[in-house]
């Protein structure tokens, strides 16, 4: 081998270990998880960060702290019946169920024959049972507490006529919603009938509170009263911030894990 050739093959192992490193980095950004932020109708806020689940009190003072490593990373988080708090890990295809001291108090697997992949689940706060969404199939369904299934509402697409790809599901008084960013809120009934859909205008992420939508436009928080149908402007803000709750505490922004009180408009 010549000398010419040796340094050719060094060149090239410097430029395939750049790509590989450069390629690392990139993998292990997407993969990094965002955290979130909840709040239950007694005023406790909840904060999710990767495996880590803290319980804050309407003061921000801390009254309880959860690390639940083996289970890998939380995808949603709902609060709604503060003694039964609801996380649902899209990877493991398991819902773990927590009292209001965060102790683990069961855990439902998803993955038997009974079910497709599913993407989406929340809590039924009529029977304590489960919503559940699976985007493969478009496909709502809804289980019991032991998460078997009682009914199921296919070819949703077709329902809706279009094609959608929702990122949240959330029950609310008495109604159904799948959120898809690029298309709207789209409203059911608790038995899997379709109502309407509401368009909300480069939307990110939607949050409910009394009879209002509160959605997310880049860094300004927007209402929409579900009842007036009046949109309004309630938070404008200059930063960029990771989530945002509404609840008895007002607006909540988290930013950098810390979580902050804002002024409405």
């Amino acid at each position: 081998m010549n000398k010419r050739t040796k340094i050719s093959l060094f060149l090239l192992g410097l430029i395939l270990l750049t790509f590989a490193c450069t390629t690392l980095k990139t993998e292990q950004k997407a993969t990094e998880s965002t955290s979130f932020i909840s709040q239950d109708k007694l005023g406790n806020i909840y904060q999710i960060s990767d495996m880590k689940i803290i319980k804050y009190s309407s003061k921000l003072d801390t009254i309880q702290t959860n690390s639940i490593f083996s289970k890998g990373r939380i995808s949603s988080l709902d609060t709604r019946n503060p003694m039964q708090l609801v996380l649902f890990y899209k990877q493991q295809q398991q819902i773990v169920l927590l009292d209001n001291t965060l102790s683990e108090t069961n855990i439902i697997s998803l993955s038997n024959s009974n079910f497709d992949w599913i993407d989406l689940a929340c809590l039924s706060n009529r029977d304590n049972a489960f919503w559940l969404y699976a985007i493969s199939n478009q496909e709502l369904l809804k289980t019991d507490k032991n998460g078997t299934i009682t009914n199921r509402f296919k070819n949703i697409g077709q329902l809706v006529r279009r094609d959608i790809n929702p990122t949240q599901l959330v029950e609310y008084n008495n109604q159904v919603y799948l959120f898809d960013p690029s298309q709207g809120l789209f409203i059911f009934d608790l038995f899997g009938n379709y109502i309407k859909r509401i368009q909300l205008e480069n939307a990110e992420i939607v949050k409910f509170y009394q009879e209002k939508v509160f959605f997310r436009v880049k860094n300004d928080i927007f209402s929409y009263n579900l009842v007036s149908f009046d949109k309004r402007l309630e938070m404008k803000s200059e930063e960029d911030f990771d989530d945002f709750e509404v609840g008895k505490s007002g607006v909540l922004v988290l930013k950098s894990n810390n979580i902050k009180k804002t002024i409405t408009q």
